[in-house]
């Protein structure tokens, strides 16, 4: 007599499943669970933000503004304001920059020939500078700000179409540097072996993390300050563009690419002179 089980096909439960977890996973993971990290802190606003308060409520500048979080640092004007925003912008540009490092990561983890704990101990380190790096990176905006007259809010609000006309035009001209283009490819590269132990990995991710600012140079300090830096929209495209620019097989044309569009932008505003979508202040309501 024929059972169920007869009519059943066989199935291999082995075979299902592939949760092998190598070296080169687990980074994957880790860079991937600490992105998301990142973005849940930005989105629920569980970073510093000094100067807020006024900003909103007595200078009724949005966030999203250009040059609204210097702004707000400024009007502070403590050290613990400067380290608040380089906390906060520590963790944006983390936010933003874990996604196009998630390949280099899963590489330099790959190739390190040490064992599995000296292994795990030279990628926290050179991430751990890594991140460091991107953090003290809050100086390039802030010293925009104190340069500009009335900072980059007052300056933009004040000249929007030459500003951002002006910062689409570099951009795309940046993009188009052959020292971008340079340091791309190095950032695309394949990863050697290697045995770097602690200081050698922070070392390395210092220099990393470097050439990695000076690649995203055009869109993350230039765009970003004086189109809003608190803006998702602008955070999410840049990301997006940043990360497929370091796709080996996408990375010189997408800069290229985004060179054109951005010189063409540029010039487009400054000749035409169109409306820009840009809120300096908030509207209040009836």
């Amino acid at each position: 007599m024929s059972t169920a089980s007869d009519y059943l096909p066989d199935v291999d439960l082995d075979g299902v499943f592939d949760l092998s977890l190598d070296r080169a996973t687990t980074a994957v993971v880790a860079m991937i669970g600490l992105d998301a990290l990142w973005w849940v802190l930005l989105w629920d606003g569980h970073v510093p933000m000094p100067g807020m308060m006024w900003l909103m409520q007595d200078a009724s500048v949005p966030m999203a503004a250009p040059g609204a979080m210097e702004l707000g640092v400024f009007h502070v004007g403590t050290v613990g304001a400067v380290i608040d925003y380089t906390v906060m912008w520590g963790v944006m540009m983390w936010a933003m920059m874990h996604p196009p490092m998630t390949r280099f990561a899963r590489d330099y983890t790959a190739a390190h020939r040490g064992s599995t704990t000296q292994t795990a101990l030279s990628v926290t380190s050179f991430l751990t500078s890594y991140h460091i790096v991107w953090a003290l990176s809050a100086v390039i905006p802030l010293g925009f700000h104190l340069l500009l007259p009335g900072g980059i809010h007052g300056f933009t609000q004040a000249h929007t179409r030459f500003v951002i006309g002006g910062v689409l035009v570099l951009t795309g001209l940046y993009q188009l540097t052959a020292f971008k283009q340079r340091l791309l490819r190095d950032c695309c590269g394949h990863v050697a072996p290697h045995t770097d132990d602690i200081p050698e990995a922070f070392r390395e991710g210092a220099r990393h993390g470097t050439r990695c600012i000076l690649v995203c140079f055009a869109p993350f300090f230039l765009l970003m300050p004086f189109f809003g830096e608190m803006n998702f929209f602008w955070m999410v495209a840049l990301t997006t563009v940043v990360t497929v620019e370091r796709l080996p097989s996408w990375g010189r044309e997408l800069a290229v690419s985004t060179g054109i569009v951005g010189l063409l932008a540029g010039l487009f505003v400054l000749v035409v002179q169109p409306d820009l979508p840009i809120s300096f202040t908030m509207s209040m309501g009836m």
